[in-house]
Parts: C-alpha cells; structure tokens; sequence
C-alpha cells in the first residue's frame, strides 16, 4: 500500500487531497503544527489505520528528519511528499512595502514556506533514491509565479520553491522520482473560507480557488498520467496569474 507524507495536514487542501488518495487505496500520514485542527482532519478522513496524524513543525529540520526515519523504519517507504505546511495570511503580519517592512518578520515567512519545503526534500529523497522511485509536489503560489505588490518575502520564498523543484528534479530524475509544484491563487482556506470574496479583484473565471481544485492537481501530478512531468509548476489561479 503506497503511503503519503504530508506537511500542513490541517489544511482544506491536504484534507481533500487525501480524501482522492484514501480513495485509490494509499495510507496517509498527516503533519502539522496545530494539533486540535490536525485532529479534526484525522477525524473528517476516518482515523487510524490509514490515516495517522503527527505534530510537526517543518522549520526544525532535526524533528523532520527524525520523523522521516521513523515512519520509513516502521513502515518500509515514503511514496509521496506533499509540501503544503506554508501560507501568510495566519501570520498576521501587516502587508507593507519591502522598504517598510520589519527583518524582523522575514524569518517567520521564509522558514515555513521555504526552508520547511527543503527539510522535507532533504529528509526524504535519500529514502526515495534508495527505492528508485517517489513523487514530490510542493504547494508554491501565484505570488511565486510573479511578484505581488507588498508582499515581498512571501513571493520571493513561493518563487524559491519553483526554481528548488526545477533544480532537484534534474538531480532524481535519473532515479525515477519526479518532483512538481503547483500554484494557486487566491484559495479557499480555514482563514478565507467564502469562494466568492477575497483580494479586489476575483480571477477571469469568476471564483477564487477551491480546495478541491488543488486537491484534483496534487492528485493528477502524483497519479500515472503524469509519469512523464516533473520540474512543472502548475498555475490554479482561475486565469488571475497569467504567467
């Protein structure tokens, strides 16, 4: 039974994410940071023994790698890496100008949304190389796709996990892991849950990005019919990114 690794496992988008997986028969391991959302997830998805939930914090690359051993120690594999753990908007941090803006609050954006993507790369692919296949999407953003006014160290660490994807998946191709990305814009979450509001100005196609939308990418780029992509970024803006 393949098993999949996930980051930011309280999210609307890993929830739905494994719901297409639970349903093709893989077990799913869930992680996140916040323990009473991470519950209600395991719950929604059915519990144990498919779906198991883990608190972990992606910035502490000692905790990752520790949890990355066990589960292939207990379990034999990792088959797939989603790296959703991220976002801004649960920051609370004021949007500001670049040269406006407190160094003091890139950090708290940076580690997350990249170094936490590069702990889980790093603490996964050497299992992956040694079994000659495995799979990797890292949720990167519209923002990462092109510059957004006032949110700089947001973009330039959603831009950072693109081009890590492009470099890594020249690196293990060779050992038939493929690794993608994808891009949503202006998503249905647990802190923007009405489709229908969000930002000033909603996307060509009328609504801001649904969970299930990214669900239904995460899924084709880790499925068979995309055994010949790796290194893309797929953009699920509705049309607002137009990159």
């Amino acid at each position: 039974m393949p098993i999949a690794f996930f980051t930011g496992g309280a999210s609307w988008f890993s929830r739905e994410t494994a719901r297409l997986l639970l349903d093709d028969g893989w077990q799913v391991i869930l992680t996140d940071i916040n323990q009473k959302n991470l519950d209600e997830v395991v719950t929604a998805l059915g519990g144990a023994p498919n779906v198991v939930g883990a608190v972990l914090d992606v910035t502490d690359r000692v905790a990752v790698k520790s949890l990355v051993d066990k589960i292939v120690a207990e379990r034999g594999h990792i088959d797939a890496l989603l790296n959703i753990a991220g976002g801004s908007n649960h920051l609370g941090l004021a949007r500001v100008p670049f040269h406006e803006s407190d160094p003091a609050n890139w950090d708290p954006i940076v580690r997350p949304n990249l170094y936490g993507v590069m702990h889980c790369c790093h603490a996964v692919l050497p299992h992956m190389v040694a079994a000659r296949k495995g799979s990797i999407v890292s949720v990167s953003s519209g923002m990462g796709l092109r510059g957004s006014r006032n949110m700089s160290t947001y973009s330039a660490a959603k831009h950072a996990v693109i081009g890590l994807t492009q470099s890594i998946c020249q690196e293990v191709g060779q050992y038939g892991i493929r690794i993608n990305c994808v891009a949503p814009g202006s998503a249905e979450s647990r802190w923007m849950p009405d489709l229908g509001k969000g930002g000033t100005k909603l996307p060509p196609l009328g609504t801001r990005t649904s969970a299930k939308d990214v669900a239904n990418a995460i899924h084709f780029l880790l499925s068979d019919r995309a055994s010949h992509i790796t290194g893309t970024c797929m953009d699920i803006s509705g049309g607002s990114s137009l990159h």
